[in-house]
């Protein structure tokens, strides 16, 4: 599985409508990756009301990925 790192996905069968997520490379920070997500009204505490999960390796990102089902459209969302 092919994951865009710094690209926006809408993801088309989340908890939330119009829920996004995006993966950022964290390796020279903390080693790993991080997966933010949002969607309209979100209270997380990062920039935008995202959430964000962490994950140790590009193995674990995806089997992160395969673990959530979810179905991705890549660059088809609106950055917030």
């Amino acid at each position: 599985m092919s994951i865009p790192i710094e690209v926006v996905g809408k993801i088309r069968n989340g908890d939330h409508s119009e829920m996004c997520v995006r993966v950022e490379d964290d390796t020279k920070s903390t080693g790993g990756y991080l997966v933010y997500q949002w969607w309209k009204n979100s209270n997380g505490p990062n920039t935008g009301g995202a959430f964000d999960d962490w994950v140790e390796s590009k193995q674990q990102l995806d089997e992160y990925f395969a673990a959530t089902g979810w179905s991705i459209d890549w660059e088809q969302a609106d950055i917030r």
